[in-house]
């Protein structure tokens, strides 16, 4: 049975006696002069169905649980079953940035991005929901705190069937009005256009959101991701169009990625805001798309940013620039969990935050003890130590074996 590192009591009594050192100092520093050292013992992956899990265990037999990215979800887990075990073995649980510096300038030859970023967030999110569980804490408070503990969500969908067929616009309206009818106030479309197919003919775009915008009436927000589907200059057309016609008052992603100046062209000519940061992988990267792309809103995704210690610096570049973070989150299970926390802790977190469908995944549900749904258009946080989630981690070995 795991030893915490303060019980409710010892942590009361350390927060009323030690009040004055808390506010001259950081928390790591604080905390690390009342506990014992707790070393990383074993990092694991398991690659389920849609998932890759990720089990943290101390030397005193406390375990925190992440997720990785999903994208190549069998490579992401034998690249943290192979290297994060070896590199990370012996490290203060605590050492939160040596532990990611460690994995990240390890792994950084095998190309930022991808794999790696996907791999390295769901070893961090497990750790840091470890450091949760060991000093009886939800994440967000290790994060700093929170500046909100609920937040507005939006309801999203796709025109893309996933196989390669499209929803109508009547199609599209149906499901608009069914997001509306369980309480979201905002609604995005995604119009799944995508690079290999830039500028289609005939384009969806408005048809589409005019079919929506009848169904659901004027009071409720609006937004479009083309997915990266434009050129600068079909993406100003479409983008006065949906905007005077449909109400649309965010368009994201709407060049392709890392096409910087093409985004800063598009953001320049329309009054509406631009939405990026999906496909950033790194905080340098943040940094090369607010410098250069001139985005109004940021996605970032903490499964694709290399997990929450990166993420901690995109909140501090969108506070230095004073951009608002709206964050990408495709994950209903333990990624909802972890953007929560840091959406909680993020203090220019204030928009609309994605909310996942549940209906594509529903099978990951049967690994934790509860659903996180969305009520009325709000998310809460998940209370309790860590990331506020309990696995079956039985059910877990089991599935990954098959």
């Amino acid at each position: 049975m795991p030893k915490y590192l303060f019980s409710k009591r010892d942590l009361a009594s350390f927060l009323g006696a030690g009040a004055l050192a808390a506010a001259a100092a950081p928390w790591t520093k604080v905390f690390a002069q009342n506990r014992r050292q707790v070393k990383i013992a074993k990092i694991e992956a398991f690659a389920v169905r849609s998932a890759v899990f990720v089990k943290a265990s101390a030397d005193d037999g406390a375990i925190g649980w992440g997720e990785a990215g999903h994208s190549g979800a069998r490579m992401v887990a034998r690249l943290i079953n192979s290297d994060a075990d070896k590199l990370l073995k012996n490290i203060d649980v605590f050492d939160a940035e040596p532990a990611w510096d460690r994995l990240f300038y390890e792994w950084d030859e095998l190309g930022p991005g991808g794999i790696v970023s996907q791999a390295l967030a769901g070893v961090d999110c497990a750790l840091w929901d470890l450091r949760g569980r060991l000093l009886n804490q939800p994440v967000y408070a290790l994060l700093g705190g929170a500046h909100r503990k609920r937040f507005p969500v939006y309801g999203s969908f796709s025109r893309d069937n996933g196989d390669g067929t499209y929803k109508s616009p009547e199609e599209c309206a149906k499901l608009a009005q069914n997001l509306v009818a369980e309480g979201f106030k905002t609604l995005k479309v995604r119009l799944a256009i995508r690079e290999e197919n830039a500028d289609p003919d005939p384009d969806p775009a408005l048809p589409t959101l005019a079919a929506v915008r009848a169904a659901i009436g004027p009071s409720i927000g609006l937004y479009v991701d083309a997915n990266n589907g434009y050129r600068p200059a079909r993406a100003i057309r479409v983008g006065k169009a949906l905007a005077d016609e449909c109400g649309v008052s965010v368009l994201e992603e709407p060049v392709a990625a890392y096409h910087y100046a093409s985004m800063a062209q598009v953001s320049a000519a329309l009054d509406i805001d631009i939405a990026a940061g999906e496909h950033e992988y790194t905080r340098w990267a943040f940094r090369d798309l607010i410098l250069q792309g001139r985005p109004d809103v940021l996605n970032p995704d903490v499964s694709k940013l290399c997990g929450l210690t990166d993420a901690r610096k995109v909140v501090a570049l969108a506070e230095v620039f004073d951009l608002p973070i709206a964050v990408h989150n495709a994950r209903p299970t333990l990624l909802s969990a972890a953007h929560a926390h840091f959406v909680a802790s993020a203090q220019t977190a204030t928009r609309p935050q994605e909310h996942p469908g549940q209906e594509r995944l529903a099978h990951l549900w049967r690994y934790f003890d509860r659903r996180l749904t969305a009520t009325d258009g709000f998310f809460a946080v998940p209370e309790g130590p860590g990331l506020g989630l309990a696995v079956d981690e039985a059910a877990v070995r089991k599935d990954a074996a098959d």
